[in-house]
C-alpha cells in the first residue's frame, strides 16, 4: 500500500515537472514569436482606372538609421528581391539620437539605382540639422519633396509623386492637437493643385492621423508612417496599442484604409528601439498599382 502511494507520489511529481517544463517551453516560444524582429514585407494591391500597366512602389518609413545586417545587407537584399519601379522614403529615415551610418548605407545602395523620393518626419526636425540631412539625402540622387511634386514615367505612363514636410517643422511641437499651420497647409495646397488632371497622384506625408485633410484631397493614394504599428499588436484582435499623436488604440496604426475617394497606406516602419515591438516586426511596404479590372 505504501509502495503504491510512493509510486503515485513519484508519478505526480514527474507529471508536475513535465507540466512546468512544457509551460516554460511554451512561454519561451510565445516570447520568441511575439518579440521576433526579423525584417518583413507587407504587400498591398491598389487598383485604379488611371493605371494602364502595373507599377510597383516600395515604401520605407521610420528607419531611424537602423542597420539590418552587415552594411544594411538584409534590407538591401529585400529591396533587390522585390525590384520596385519607385522607392519612397516617408520620414524619420535619419533621426536625432543615432549616427546617420544606417541611412547612408541604404542611400548609397538605392539612391542612383532606383527613382527615390523623400519627405521628412518629425525626427529630422528634432535633430536640429534638418537642412544638413536633406542635403545629405539629396547627395545620393534622391529627390526631396517639400510642398512640391514630380512626374515620373513608368512603362509609358506618368505617375505624380508629391510630398510635404512633417508638421513638426512648422509648429515646433511633436505632440499637438490641431497644430497645423498655414505654412504647412500652403505646402499641402501647392502639391495637390495639379491633381484632377487624370494622372495618378501619390502624396507622401509622414503623419497618418491627418485623414480629414487627406480624404477628398484629390490624391489617389497617401502613404504615411510614424505610428510604428502601434508598438504592440495582437493579430486579429488589436491592430495597435499606442501611437504618437493618436494615443491609445490608434485607428491608423498600420494597414490600408479607404478615405472616401483616397486610399491611405500606413507602414509599420523599420524602427527598433528600447521599447519592444510585440507581434509587430519591422516592415517594408510594397504597393502594387494595377489597372482596374
Amino acid at each position: 500500500m505504501r509502495k503504491n502511494k510512493r509510486d503515485i507520489a513519484n508519478k505526480n511529481k514527474k507529471i508536475s515537472k513535465s507540466v512546468k517544463v512544457l509551460s516554460t517551453i511554451g512561454v519561451l516560444m510565445f516570447g520568441t514569436v511575439a518579440l521576433w524582429q526579423g525584417l518583413t514585407v507587407k504587400q498591398y494591391n491598389v487598383n485604379s482606372d488611371k493605371i494602364k500597366s502595373p507599377v510597383r512602389i516600395m515604401a520605407i518609413t521610420d528607419l531611424h538609421s537602423t542597420i539590418y545586417g552587415s552594411k544594411q545587407k538584409n534590407l538591401i537584399e529585400k529591396i533587390q528581391t522585390y525590384d520596385p519601379d519607385v522607392i519612397i522614403l516617408v520620414g524619420d529615415i535619419a533621426v536625432d539620437k543615432v549616427p546617420h551610418k544606417g541611412t547612408k548605407l541604404l542611400l548609397s545602395a538605392i539612391g542612383r539605382k532606383y527613382p527615390c523620393y523623400y519627405v521628412t518626419g518629425n525626427h529630422e526636425f528634432l535633430s536640429g540639422e534638418v537642412t544638413y540631412i536633406k542635403e545629405m539625402i539629396r547627395s545620393y540622387g534622391v529627390t526631396i519633396l517639400e510642398g512640391n511634386s514630380s512626374l515620373i514615367e513608368v512603362d509609358g505612363q506618368q505617375i505624380r509623386i508629391a510630398g510635404v514636410d512633417d508638421p513638426y517643422g512648422f509648429n515646433g511641437y511633436a505632440y499637438y492637437e490641431d497644430g497645423i499651420t498655414d505654412e504647412w497647409r500652403e505646402q499641402f495646397n501647392n502639391c495637390n493643385e495639379e491633381t484632377g488632371d487624370g494622372i495618378y497622384s501619390i502624396l507622401l506625408s509622414h503623419r497618418p492621423e491627418l485623414t480629414e485633410i487627406y480624404k477628398n484631397s484629390g490624391f489617389d493614394l497617401v502613404v504615411a508612417g510614424h505610428a510604428h504599428g502601434g508598438q504592440v499588436r495582437i493579430p486579429g484582435i488589436l491592430n495597435g496599442l499606442l501611437a504618437p499623436n493618436q494615443g491609445l488604440f490608434p485607428k491608423y496604426a498600420g494597414g490600408l484604409y479607404e478615405l472616401e475617394d483616397t486610399t491611405m497606406v500606413v507602414s509599420r516602419g523599420l524602427s527598433r528601439n528600447i521599447i519592444p515591438r510585440v507581434f509587430n516586426p519591422p516592415e517594408i511596404v510594397v504597393i502594387d498599382l494595377e489597372p482596374l479590372k
